[in-house]
Order: structure tokens, then sequence, then C-alpha cells
């Protein structure tokens, strides 16, 4: 008695699975058994051979198929029953860029796994955010810039997975500089304008482009401009702070050195006498440089 077919195909887990086996030689009335391991889900049919139902366990599973005819002859033939994992799909296609210093949130969830499903996350993070493996959430608020490759795996009770890749970009945040305007300042005399940030993460460096005013300095660690024009006129400057990811934020201004207030003496000169020699020295205070009358 011949048990057909030689071999059978493979199933895949999650998908419905049917295999008749038959037999040629039997006499009377067949009945066929099934001895092995069947993985869950499938059944045997004795009255009509077939194995049958949708497989949730995958695996190799060794079993032999017996048909036995009215006398009691029979035939048998083994098999291994191979179920593949079925296809695991993680959701979404891509992800949504990020902003340094603002929250970040992003949920991937599967398709196709059976039983209880565990995520994964392999890759570098930027610093600030953290990856949940029992629910598949990313988030935190990231304070790193930058392109991070990472991939998000979902894998079931039986061990099937699905990976797929994505590109993590963070870009960078609003960086404001204050104040919005400076105040003008006089020749000769000291001036100070402190000019400060928002939004920047990590150690902040200014800088300044333009031309100053001779006697004025700008300090790229605080931020500060100052000192004593010796020049009027107007200067535009452009003052930019960076943060410890390179973003950054500017901003221009008008500098304006006003003229300080110069002062002729005396106040009042003498009465000359005719036939007589006359002499009047005029003097000037507050003058920059050398003073033409």
């Amino acid at each position: 008695i011949t048990v057909d077919p030689a071999t059978i195909p493979n199933g895949t887990a999650g998908s419905p699975y049917s295999q008749t086996f038959t037999q040629t030689g039997g006499v009377g009335t067949i009945t066929f058994a099934l001895t092995g391991t069947l993985p869950s889900g499938l059944s045997f049919d004795t009255a009509t051979g077939v194995l049958s139902g949708t497989p949730t366990q995958t695996g190799s599973f060794p079993n032999s198929v017996t048909a036995t005819d009215g006398n009691g002859c029979f035939g048998s033939r083994s098999y291994t029953l191979v179920i593949d994992c079925q296809v695991i799909t993680v959701d979404p296609a891509t992800i949504p860029n990020g902003t340094a210093g603002s929250p970040y949130s992003q949920a991937f969830t599967q398709t196709g796994g059976i039983g209880t499903i565990t995520f994964s996350l392999t890759g570098t993070l930027p610093s600030g955010l953290s990856f949940d493996t029992a629910t598949g959430v990313l988030s935190g608020t990231p304070t790193q810039t930058g392109s991070f490759p990472i991939t998000v795996t979902a894998t079931d009770s039986n061990g099937c997975f699905g990976s797929p890749s994505y590109t993590l970009v963070i870009d960078c945040q609003t960086i404001t500089v204050d104040p919005a305007t400076i105040p003008n300042g006089t020749a000769g005399s000291p001036y100070s304008q402190t000019f400060t940030q928002t939004g920047g993460i990590g150690t902040i460096a200014f800088s300044l482009t333009g031309t100053l005013p001779t006697g004025l300095s700008f300090d790229t660690a605080t931020g500060v401009l100052s000192g004593t024009p010796a020049q009027t006129g107007s200067f535009n400057i452009t003052v930019t702070a960076t943060d410890a990811n390179g973003c950054f934020g500017s901003r221009s201004y008008t500098l304006v050195i006003d003229c300080q207030t110069i002062t002729v003496d005396p106040a009042t000169i003498p009465n000359g006498t005719a036939g007589s020699a006359y002499s009047q020295t005029f003097t000037q205070t507050g003058g920059s440089g050398t003073i033409t009358f």
C-alpha cells in the first residue's frame, strides 16, 4: 500500500494550509492515521486523510502518515512538515524629522506577527531619545542634531521578525539673538551692549561679523560688545550665537556712534584797543584726534 504524495509543501505561519494524502493498493475501507507532532493550529482527518488548518507555530515537524485497509494491511510514508515564518511588516514606512529641544514621539506597529510581540531598535539614537521595547515607542526630547540610521525589529512568539531601516533626522531648532535693536553710542564715551540668545543647547559661542568703530571690541564667550569708541558713523554688524550642535541664529544691527559734545573756550573774549596788540587763544574740550579750528 503506497501513501502519496512523496513530499509535502511547506506551510506559512498564519496562513491556511491543506494537504490531502491518498493511497494506492488498499482493499476495502481505508483509514488514515498520523503519528508525530503537528504545529499548533493544524489537525488531521483520519477519514479523509486531509491535514488542514492555520498553523501558528513555525519549525520542522517530523511525522508519518499511515493508510490501513479493510484487511488491516497498511502502508506508511514519513514526512517533514516545515512551517515557515510569515511576513511581518513594521510601520510606518518612514518617520518624520525631529527638532532639537522639542519633544518627539513615534510609535511603531506591526502586522503579521503571532502571539506576543517584542520590539527592538539597533543603531545610535540622538541624546535625549529612548526606545520602549514593549510598546515600540521612540520618544524623548533630542538634544543632538544630525542623521541617525536605525533599524526597528518586531519579533513574534515564534521568533519570526520584520526589520525595516530608517534614518532619523534631528533638525536644528530656532535660535534667537537679542536684543532686537541696540542703542547709539557716543564717541569718547564708554559703550557696553550684552547680546543674549534663546533656544541654543549646550555651550553657546558668539561671533560678530562686520566692521566695528575704533575702540570697541567683542567678547565671543560672553557676547558683550564694549569699549570707548573713537570713531563716529554707522557700522553694519551681525551677531551670531552658535550652540554645541553647530546650530545658530543671527541678527543684523546698525551700530551708530554719534558725535560727542565739543566745547570751545573761553566763554567770552576781552575787548581790544585800537593801536594795541591783541591776542586771544581758543581751546576745545571733548574733541578726538587732531583738532582743526
